[in-house]
């Protein structure tokens, strides 16, 4: 929160539900002076494998993100949600479900309160989410009411769980890590108490935690295997979709590029080609880290994110 990235922010913490006495934060992210009227809205999914992390870990939330925001004077809000292994997948679907009847019922009386005569415009809603936040992502664009949302930006998500790159042991080596020993999630699964609820572990904690399951192959086991859980299978049952812009690493180390290919595919054969856009750059996880608005193929992907989103051609 006290990070340079956030400097021409207000943040403000609420909680959307509460289990066992566990407040689940959500962050109201605003525009500094920002003017009174309605106001698109963007929700932003943080990622980790569903493990580790946190909605305002500044590492590994881009700057033109936020640069995006700040030019459509948008409204930011972002969750915490219940992390594995204390969880499975089934959970944390249950928090963001949770989450949208929030949104609906309750954000604008907390931005009344928070700051009067400012309004949060849900006819002009945008999701944004990397890695395991552009799986919530994805997943909300499938799931909430048809119109809803209206564009999807997926940076590096993770789809395709029943990949063998997350249900199978072998030697990982993610962005240069060590091999960590499977003794990491052994022990971290012995320590857990039951009912223990995470919702939120700024990094460094649990990120060997995670490496680790990775690793191992556990990811897939802490997961589960509902096809709820599954967007390639949510895309059989669904009428329609948001526009959803997925932009993925060529070389990404940590959540395949396969998973995207084959989403995209699927999803064309279901929809129009102009629903979805996959641009692929070479990097690693995260390599949009230095890219900024005047970056040549995020300035053009953005134009057609923008123009479903708000109506509007500017990005």
């Amino acid at each position: 929160m006290n990070s340079p990235k956030f400097a021409k922010f207000d943040i403000f913490r609420v909680f959307y539900k509460v289990v066992k006495g566990h407040e689940f934060d959500a962050y109201i992210i605003l525009p500094k002076n920002v003017s009174s009227g309605k106001h698109p809205v963007v929700v932003k999914f943080h990622g980790a494998f569903l493990i580790t992390g946190t909605s305002l870990f500044a590492g590994w939330y881009p700057q033109w993100a936020l640069d995006y925001c700040l030019l459509h004077s948008a409204i930011i809000v972002t969750p915490d949600y219940r992390l594995m292994p204390e969880c499975s997948g089934l959970d944390v679907l249950e928090d963001i479900s949770d989450f949208w009847k929030w949104l609906r019922k309750d954000l604008q009386n907390h931005l009344s309160k928070l700051k009067p005569g400012v309004e949060a415009d849900l006819s002009r809603l945008l999701v944004h989410g990397g890695s395991a936040g552009g799986y919530l992502s994805i997943q909300s664009g499938l799931s909430q009411p048809v119109g809803f949302i209206k564009a999807v930006i997926a940076t590096y998500p993770v789809i395709d769980w029943e990949s063998k790159y997350f249900t199978e042991a072998s030697k990982k080596i993610v962005q240069g890590s060590p091999i960590l020993p499977a003794s990491v999630v052994e022990n971290h699964l012995k320590s857990m108490q039951p009912g223990m609820i995470i919702t939120s572990a700024e990094p460094p904690w649990r990120v060997d935690l995670c490496l680790s399951s990775l690793q191992q192959g556990r990811i897939g086991e802490f997961f589960g295997t509902d096809e709820r859980l599954l967007p390639l299978n949510r895309l059989d049952k669904v009428i329609d979709m948001p526009y959803i812009l997925i932009f993925h690493g060529r070389d990404d180390s940590a959540v395949p590029i396969e998973g995207s290919y084959k989403f995209v595919e699927k999803a064309r054969e279901r929809f129009w080609d102009d629903k979805i856009l996959l641009h692929v750059e070479p990097g690693d996880h995260g390599f949009d880290a230095v890219a900024t608005l005047e970056t040549p193929w995020l300035k053009e992907g953005l134009k057609h994110v923008t123009k479903q989103w708000l109506g509007e051609i500017k990005a």
